[in-house]
């Protein structure tokens, strides 16, 4: 039995109504906003257009911050709204969004600053040598991992106004 065009609109009006769906909408939108607004910097830094900043970690938003704060807040608003509480899966949401910006940026800044001072130790060596050393395809490691405190704050406040925009259009 095939679905006709009715049967699909009512699919998908059930599927777009339903709260988990909106929280991922919402925190897959504040994500691609992040990336979008990455390669507009990058390109306005670099004069030129840089598509590969949409694929990029590092950088101003943090789109790993916009993204587990957009869940955490959005999860957080439906739920009370719904239930006039929070259930234990904010309180996981919460932690996971903690520890994601934590590592942001601690422990990947952190690497970022490693390769910075790897690079440099071996850039008298000739490609081949870096590359047999481990220092990736082009003989040279991604030094663009982490964030800085204010990169994670756009993320925040891209997350932030993410999760209250989309709760109002799905509410």
């Amino acid at each position: 039995m095939f679905l006709d065009a009715n049967d699909l609109w009512y699919e998908a009006r059930e599927l777009i109504g339903n709260r988990t769906v909106q929280i991922i909408i919402i925190s897959l939108c504040a994500l691609l906003v992040c990336q979008a607004l990455k390669v507009i910097i990058f390109s306005i830094k670099e004069k030129k257009f840089v598509l590969k900043a949409l694929f990029t970690t590092g950088g101003m938003p943090s789109s790993h911050t916009a993204t587990v704060i957009s869940l955490v807040i959005s999860m957080g608003m439906f739920q009370y709204h719904d239930t006039n509480t929070l259930d234990y899966s904010f309180a996981v949401a919460l932690i996971f969004a903690c520890i994601v910006i934590h590592d942001a940026m601690g422990v990947r800044l952190e690497a970022s600053k490693h390769a910075q001072i790897l690079n440099n130790l071996v850039k008298n060596e000739d490609e081949q040598t870096r590359i047999e050393l481990g220092f990736g395809k082009k003989g040279k490691l991604k030094e663009l991992l982490g964030h800085k405190a204010f990169e994670v704050a756009g993320g925040i406040i891209v997350g932030l106004l993410f999760a209250i925009i989309g709760f109002f259009i799905f509410l």
